[in-house]
């Protein structure tokens, strides 16, 4: 195999129409009906004009054509992250890595920031930590308090979030800064850690994050759109052409639409904007805003007429567009509950989370009392989404465990009795559709599962989460019970009833690795190696286990779907836009548990080259 890819202009004659780039001897993995594949590929104008073999593709070619021989090697579709939140690079803060750590190396590691002046160094300066994976604290099972951080030879004000976003540990002096004691009530969104007596124990669950974020003086300024090209130039190399953020906010929109002012948008942009419970007054100021935010930096005529002409029937504009715009689509994550892992479990469930009134060595699991948070109740969140819908946005709730999946999904029934379809027969592809989409979705009862299909909600999965792993073998399977451990993660479950399965990375909540995310989908497993043999075999593989055309489908087309942009992107078929990736390996031709290695030679987003990777370069 050539060590790199060999680019240089055609020599055939050209054809009436010649192609600027034409792809020869590969394998193009296409994604359409039939997961065909192809030879060679063609592109004009950024938009594929021919799929198929070698031969058929040397009428496209003419003197200026830049011709790619592939080698063998493997072309699919780009990467469509349709749920991440980390599209800027973040100021350097303390980083613990999503590592595992024991107590005395966790604080070793925060006194050492505590030390790093890059960090802060006055007694007034916040020292914010982030990515901690909680539940990989060692010995298992350890839990900790502000105490712990009491400890530390310091008198700064400290907080620590985990991984997830879903909860935090502050030390007394972030506390009393915030102004959090025995008397703060908990905020409608989250839930203040208690102690017996009342007293804050120093955890803060979603919501009440934010009691101590508002206290945390404002840092000085970096330039946002550095930020945004870095966060960016990791996407693409990543091979992601399209994603959809979450939680957006006015400022991180405005800036990326100056980077697509200025052609430095090197993926198709999606925003959801942040948005938690709305209703009457506050929901109509919400939705004018929201109208605002789109007259002021959304451009129609610059993005596929796809993506919004779902809104109206009026719509007009090009059908295809092939440099990358941005879109304000709607309202997500709306959170309608938190996280099943414990020590948080804010995840709101249909039946008790189990407890252990036994001990380590002679567990007895029973229900207890406690069924997790739902935030917001179903009726609001119909009336939300309908009223968004009316409006010509689309709704993404955050919904976890069973009970909260049951509530999003009588929403988004009400949702179709508004806009006049048959509530558990609206199924995928309606006219008009906005498209509801539901995050994560990792608790589902089983009656639940074919209301995906009829009523054509998109279930949102970060395939990653499907593996034995602290915060799933230890910190969710015995909380839940055998029978209900059996469909966790139930991708395999919901594909079965029919559902359009999509992928979101929920990045930075994991490390940015798609691929990784891609071999979890097929195995349910992880290589956690010889010092963590408990987390050795799968995750209900045999049941819940997606099938590699089917989790490629999931970040591909399926998640163009969920962004209104399937008609154009997703697949490479004559007639779309040249959204690909050449990579270093035919994923259908190594063992499974190698795509994670899986390196991005080439990313091409409306058939220009955006990203290529240094050994393919001449």
């Amino acid at each position: 195999m050539l060590s790199a890819l060999s680019l240089h202009p055609g020599t055939t004659l050209a054809a009436d129409q010649p192609a600027d780039t034409v792809m020869q001897d590969g394998v193009i993995h296409t994604v359409d009906a039939e997961d065909s594949t192809a030879q060679a590929l063609a592109v004009r104008d950024g938009v594929i004009v021919y799929v198929g073999d070698d031969t058929g593709a040397e009428d496209f070619i003419g003197p200026n054509t830049r011709v790619i021989d592939l080698d063998g090697k493997m072309v699919m579709p780009g990467l469509q992250d349709a749920h991440i939140h980390g599209i800027s690079a973040e100021r350097p803060q303390c980083d613990l890595d999503y590592q595992p750590f024991s107590v005395e190396d966790f604080k070793s590691h925060l006194k050492d920031c505590l030390g790093n002046p890059e960090y802060g160094s006055n007694n007034d300066d916040w020292l914010t930590v982030q990515h901690w994976y909680v539940q990989f604290l060692t010995p298992q099972g350890t839990q900790v308090s502000k105490a712990l951080l009491d400890e530390l030879d310091s008198e700064r004000p400290i907080i620590i979030y985990d991984v997830w976003g879903h909860s935090a540990l502050a030390n007394s002096r972030a506390l009393a800064l915030a102004g959090i004691d025995v008397d703060t009530p908990n905020p409608s969104d989250g839930v203040i850690g208690r102690n017996d007596d009342g007293t804050p124990d120093g955890w803060l669950y979603d919501g009440a994050q934010f009691l101590v974020d508002e206290a945390i003086p404002e840092q000085p300024p970096i330039d946002p759109l550095e930020s945004a090209r870095q966060g960016m130039q990791a996407l693409i190399a990543e091979g992601v052409t399209s994603f959809q953020a979450q939680s957006m906010d006015r400022e991180t929109v405005a800036t990326f639409a100056e980077l697509r002012d200025r052609h430095e948008l090197p993926a198709r942009a999606h925003f959801l904007i942040d948005s938690g419970a709305k209703s009457g007054d506050e929901l109509n100021a919400f939705i004018a805003e929201l109208d605002d935010m789109r007259a002021t930096y959304e451009r129609t005529q610059q993005l596929p007429r796809q993506v919004y002409a779902w809104r109206s029937q009026d719509q007009q504009g090009p059908r295809l567009v092939a440099e990358p715009g941005l879109s304000i689509d709607g309202v997500g994550e709306i959170m309608a509950d938190g996280i099943l892992q414990a020590p948080t479990q804010t995840a709101a469930l249909l039946e008790p989370y189990l407890v252990n009134t036994g001990n380590t060595k002679s567990p007895h699991w029973e229900p207890g009392d406690k069924r997790g948070e739902a935030y917001i109740d179903a009726e609001t969140l119909g009336t939300m989404a309908a009223r968004l819908a009316e409006s010509g946005y689309q709704t993404q709730i955050h919904a976890i465990g069973d009970r909260a999946v049951r509530n999003a999904l009588n929403a988004f029934a009400a949702l179709r009795g508004n806009d006049g379809t048959d509530d558990e027969s609206a199924g995928y592809d309606q006219a008009g559709d906005s498209r509801p989409l539901m995050s994560h979705a990792e608790l589902v009862d089983s009656t639940d599962h074919g209301r995906f299909a009829s009523l054509g909600v998109v279930p949102v999965m970060s395939y990653q989460w499907a593996k034995p792993a602290p915060d799933s073998t230890d910190a969710v399977k015995p909380y839940l019970g055998t029978e209900r451990w059996a469909g966790y993660e139930p991708e395999g479950q919901l594909q079965a009833a029919g559902a359009k399965i999509a992928y979101g990375s929920d990045y930075p909540v994991d490390p940015l690795d798609h691929w990784f995310a891609i071999e979890a989908a097929v195995l349910r497993e992880a290589d956690w190696g010889p010092e963590f043999p408990r987390y050795a075999g799968d995750v209900n593989a045999e049941q819940q286990a997606l099938s590699l055309k089917d989790a490629l489908r999931g970040i591909t087309l399926n998640a163009a779907y969920a962004m209104h942009q399937d008609d154009v992107t997703g697949s490479l078929e004559e007639g779309k836009l040249a959204d690909l990736l050449i990579l270093d390996r035919n994923l259908f031709e190594i063992p499974p548990e190698d795509i994670s290695d899986t390196q991005v030679l080439v990313t091409m987003v409306g058939g220009k080259v955006v990203h290529q990777a240094d050994d393919s370069k001449h």
